[in-house]
């Protein structure tokens, strides 16, 4: 999926905050070169935008100044809010938005994505939650190198020739916020109880290490199969996308799972 598809698709409106994100506690200031270098950026042809171009725009996106679309949120095309950031108006006074600023303040907590000149016609950029997710746990919006998550989204049992560790994933991992957003998300979903658990697995065959992040979401709590294969990869979007998460009965991993 290419970075702005999701902008194309059409899905059911995800449960979104009804209330604005509350002002920062003091004044945003961004860089004002980075915000230049922005304008620049934008100014190239999406044809022409290549790799070089999309480095450049995401190394200085963080620190740039935005000002903030009405309304603040919008629901997407695939359902999910989005902040709507919008590069300053030439000689135009406007209340300052920060990207690395946003992130603590209130981005995670409320489980909002970012999209970057949704008033150009086609956004410059789209980040989802989970982008936003990696940037605050890693200092870049998407991972590319190797990790031990497995990179699957379905249901998952454990095979006889695999050995386990089961535990809960840390703050460096799915800090707090995140977990309260999946929670919402999951019981407005049809969930009753949402509880997830951190699966390491190794092949005794093998010496790789897969890892996933399990969730009691299965089949049997959806009117269809569809309907809960949907759901298994809408939890995508809160999360990095390198990130792995499967489905599994509580019976499968006993006292392992936790409240979300």
């Amino acid at each position: 999926m290419g970075f702005f598809d999701l902008f194309k698709s059409k899905a059911a409106p995800e449960p979104t905050a009804t209330a604005e994100p509350a002002p920062a506690p003091e004044p945003y200031l961004g860089d004002l070169t980075k915000t230049n270098t922005i304008f620049q950026l934008v100014d190239v042809p999406p044809a022409a935008r290549d790799d070089a171009w999309q480095d450049a725009f995401l190394a200085n996106l963080p620190a740039a100044s935005f000002r903030c679309g009405t309304p603040q949120v919008i629901t997407g095309p695939d359902g999910f809010p989005y902040f709507q950031l919008l590069l300053p108006e030439p000689n135009q006074s406007f209340q300052c938005y920060v990207l690395d600023r946003m992130k603590d303040d209130f981005l995670l907590r409320l489980g909002l994505g970012v999209v970057i000149n949704p008033d150009r016609g086609q956004p410059d950029w789209v980040l989802t939650a989970g982008d936003v997710l990696n940037y605050a746990l890693t200092g870049e919006f998407y991972t590319t190198a190797e990790t031990p998550f497995s990179r699957q989204a379905t249901d998952e049992t454990i095979q006889e020739d695999e050995e386990v560790l089961v535990g809960q994933p840390n703050e460096t991992l799915l800090p707090a916020a995140t977990r309260i957003v999946l929670r919402d998300f999951l019981t407005a979903h049809g969930v009753p109880d949402p509880k997830l658990a951190l699966l390491m697995r190794h092949a005794k065959t093998g010496p790789a290490v897969a890892q996933d992040l399990v969730f009691n979401v299965v089949p049997d709590l959806f009117p269809d199969e569809a309907t809960y294969r949907q759901v298994m990869q809408r939890i995508g979007w809160y999360l990095p996308r390198h990130y792995s998460v499967v489905g599994m009965e509580e019976s499968a991993l006993g006292d392992a799972f936790e409240a979300l």
